[in-house]
């Protein structure tokens, strides 16, 4: 079965255009805060411990780092495309973040109503570990293939012309401007789309392959195969971590 670039899950148009690239400090608070969002609708403050983002026993520089990345956090934001694709919007992901090290130290944050939809859907339909491999994804063109394909993975089989695939990935012609440089089809090619699926499936996030499409020579079409990566052996399995500050011996 292949699928077609109209039918599109609704988490991919409010987060393929969303440039996160959160480091791994951010990407810690934000899929905490994830994990104790229940009740996206009800707007209620969450409140996590100091300790489940720092570790026991931080000292200043790790407040400083915090704050450090608490501030580039807060201006996350959610770019969702318009109904007739030629417009977008830029709407907040947070009302508030804020932390104290009073009473054991914690960190509050509120999601803005115009995100809590969107993260809800996120959260429904993908776990806390891949979340956190899409949003460290740093560049946009990757994020936007990962989100294309991932509302493909169903249908295993995705066709979609050079043209299209620019669409998707470097974005609607009115916001391709500045990606002038890859309308060659090898460049885009060996600097866009091969870039992006390497790193898709080095981050574990899906297992991507492609054929080409000829007419008179020149590519017109992609059929990509979209699998699920596979779940490492037993012997290889390891506790998914997010190491933030190196242990110094003592």
């Amino acid at each position: 079965m292949k699928a077609s670039i109209t039918s599109q899950s609704p988490p991919y148009h409010a987060f393929a255009h969303s440039d996160f690239g959160m480091d791994t400090l951010q990407t810690k608070v934000f899929t905490h805060l994830l994990e104790q969002a229940t009740h996206y609708d009800q707007g209620m403050p969450l409140r996590i411990g100091l300790e489940e983002v720092l570790g026991t026993n931080p000292n200043e520089q790790h407040y400083t780092l915090l704050e450090e990345a608490l501030h580039d956090l807060a201006g996350k934001r959610l770019t969702k495309p318009g109904p007739n694709r030629s417009s977008m919007g830029y709407y907040p992901l947070f009302e508030y973040l804020t932390f104290s090290q009073a009473e054991g130290g914690y960190l509050e944050a509120l999601f803005s109503p115009h995100a809590r939809e969107e993260l809800q859907e996120l959260t429904s339909a993908f776990s806390l570990k891949e979340i956190a491999s899409l949003v460290m994804l740093r560049h946009s063109h990757t994020q936007r293939l990962f989100w294309f394909l991932r509302a493909s993975v169903a249908a295993r089989k995705v066709e979609v012309s050079v043209e299209e695939l620019k669409e998707v990935v470097l974005g609607v012609r009115k916001y391709r401007q500045r990606d002038a440089e890859y309308e060659r089809y090898y460049d885009f090619k060996t600097r866009v789309v091969d870039q992006a699926i390497k790193t898709i499936r080095d981050r574990g996030l899906l297992e991507i392959r492609y054929r080409e499409h000829r007419h008179k020579r020149v590519v017109v079409k992609l059929v990509l195969t979209v699998n699920y990566c596979r779940p490492p052996s037993p012997a290889q399995t390891a506790p998914a971590q997010l190491i933030l500050f190196p242990s110094v011996a003592q």
